[in-house]
């Protein structure tokens, strides 16, 4: 009887360890695309993550070293609970810190991460050295094992989410799913089934994980995050969200949280089309990289081009902006893959590109306004063709911020065409080509008989045009780097330029980070200072890969756990 009591004992706590690896790294790698998709893709961000992570984490650990409450029944519960609590107060905060379609800034982000995590990981860091301490007191484990089984649940988390998050399944029924089962496991573990009713219970809780997939919770989770908009649909993609929502009789879609287009948007998907295509001599093949294929092509077809073709790489884009072929007159081409790539592989050459990708924002992003990018894509446009980009929005006041953007984009253009022209307008944009060219929109739509609403005599001036780009010829500076794949300049001149808007909010940022690293290091004894950097060390090494795949491939999304699991699988090795 006492050994089948030790080893029903043994059991339990190796299958909670495992629980709680799997359960904590799946939160953690579902939790983070959420932060990301709420601060536009922002690759940075993971680094706030982790830290806060494992700072509410150790915090945890401390607590149940110095807490006598030892029951793993109210524990388990107490840990599942966590994550339901977590939810909620990421929620709370996205409604409260930021308004729809806000990218919220890095003292924002940093709050939001923080407190949201804060329930969730003192409840993982506490119940493991519970489990821990359970584990040598009944079972002889050394820490070492209970670490490797532990760690084991989060390799197998990292390879299940890596598989589920390519669009099988959407973050919030994942997260529902976890929510349950591991509520489930704590009521079903320390709570044995002793008659039918119990039994009935676990059929149950079965039928409701079922049921969360089927009636996709992801809907009410952006409803009450996006409180602005009646969200109509919502699909989670290895790349990030696509939320369509509707105000009033208007439609809209949001990717990562950002506006990307609305029904009545005549004056951006005139400006994003027309100030290419009037320029460019009788452009029959146009090659467009991203946006709404939708609107574009109905601005597009007063070309009559031939050939359009149309580069996305994200699955959930191109499903939500299809449109129906037989209805163009001209033949449409869609390329389900990576921008860069097919610019590289491709033989195929074009009377005019349009780049209409949000700005470098990101390390992804920032790899379409490199001097590399542009001399690609230069390599496939006809003798006399037209390529537009967008590298942020227009300012009637350029600040030193966002002069030093757009002066670094500008000067990579410069590097590669003869003649780059800025052009002011609902965003600021770079028009470039090896052959002159004119600004005189309004003269040019009515010498080609282009019938537009923004984009015509009644709402715009030549004259204007010409003098708002010469002015903004006169304020970038020559003298600034270019923007290079090895030095994603652009990038951080983004972020530098999103810091200029709040006042003192580089200061702050820095001021913050620092304390948070020096109350860490001062908690720490002496003896474990090598453990701690130890751990440093690795977190750090953890986010230059993250940062390091998202500069050459594009998408940290889908490998982060990937990436996680690998690093498990050495942890779990070494550790027993």
């Amino acid at each position: 009887m006492h050994f089948r009591k030790h080893d029903e004992n043994h059991r339990n706590i190796s299958v909670n360890l495992f629980i709680i690896g799997f359960v904590s790294t799946s939160v953690q790698l579902l939790l983070m695309r959420e932060i990301m998709n709420l601060t536009g893709g922002y690759e940075l961000i993971t680094g706030i993550f982790l830290g806060s992570w494992l700072t509410a984490s150790a915090a945890g650990s401390v607590l149940a070293g110095k807490s006598r409450f030892s029951d793993l029944r109210l524990i388990n519960l107490f840990f599942s609970l966590s994550l339901f609590l977590s939810l909620f107060l990421l929620i709370v905060l996205t409604r409260v810190m930021t308004a729809p379609g806000e990218t919220p800034d890095f003292l924002k982000s940093l709050a939001i991460t923080f407190i949201m995590l804060m329930p969730f990981c003192l409840a993982s860091g506490y119940i493991f050295i519970k489990l821990i301490s359970a584990a040598r007191k009944r079972d002889d484990f050394v820490p070492g094992k209970s670490f490797s089984i532990e760690t084991t649940g989060g390799i197998l988390a990292g390879i299940i989410l890596s598989v589920l998050t390519s669009g099988l399944l959407n973050t919030g029924q994942i997260l529902v799913v976890i929510l349950i089962s591991s509520a489930a496991y704590a009521l079903l573990a320390y709570f044995p089934p002793k008659s039918l009713s119990d039994y009935l219970f676990r059929s149950l809780i079965a039928v409701i994980a079922a049921g969360v997939l089927i009636a996709e919770p992801d809907i009410l989770l952006r409803q009450l995050m996006m409180p602005g908009i009646r969200v109509a649909g919502t699909k989670d993609t290895p790349y990030g969200n696509i939320t369509k929502g509707l105000y009033g009789e208007e439609e809209s879609m949001y990717y990562n949280q950002r506006l990307l287009s609305y029904s009545e948007d005549a004056l951006e998907r005139e400006e994003n089309i027309h100030y290419a295509l009037l320029p460019a001599k009788d452009p029959k093949k146009i090659l467009l990289v991203s946006g709404n294929l939708a609107s574009c092509l109905t601005e597009i077809e007063k070309y009559n081009p031939e050939k359009v073709i149309y580069v996305e790489n994200d699955p959930g884009l191109i499903e939500m902006t299809s449109v129906n072929t037989d209805a163009f007159s001209f033949s449409i081409e869609t390329e389900m893959r990576d921008a860069c790539k097919y610019i590289r592989e491709t033989k195929e050459k074009t009377d005019a590109a349009i780049l209409l990708l949000p700005p470098p924002s990101t390390l992804a992003l920032n790899r379409y306004y490199t001097s590399e990018f542009f001399a690609q894509i230069r390599d496939r446009i006809n003798p006399g063709g037209i390529f537009m980009c967008s590298p942020g929005s227009y300012d009637f006041y350029l600040n030193r911020e966002s002069v030093l953007l757009y002066s670094s984009v500008y000067n990579s253009l410069k590097e590669v065409f003869r003649y780059v022209r800025p052009v002011a307008g609902h965003k600021l944009y770079f028009i470039s080509s090896d052959s002159e060219f004119s600004l005189s929109f309004s003269g040019m739509t009515e010498e080609k008989q282009i019938h537009n609403i923004y984009v015509s005599p009644d709402f715009l001036s030549d004259d204007l045009i010409e003098l708002k780009s010469d002015e903004i010829l006169s304020v970038l500076d020559e003298n600034v780097r270019q923007n290079r794949s090895a030095s994603p300049i652009a990038c951080f001149y983004y972020q530098s330029y999103n810091l200029s808007r709040y006042p003192h909010a580089k200061s702050l940022a820095v001021v913050v980070s620092v304390i948070i690293f020096a109350l860490s290091l001062l908690t720490i004894r002496r003896k474990n200072i090598l453990m701690y950097f130890t751990a440093s060390s690795l977190a750090g090494f953890e986010i230059i890969i993250l940062l390091l795949l998202q500069i050459m491939i594009g998408n940290m999304y889908q490998l982060t756990g990937i990436v996680i699991a690998s690093l498990m699988t050495g942890l779990a090795a070494g550790s027993g």
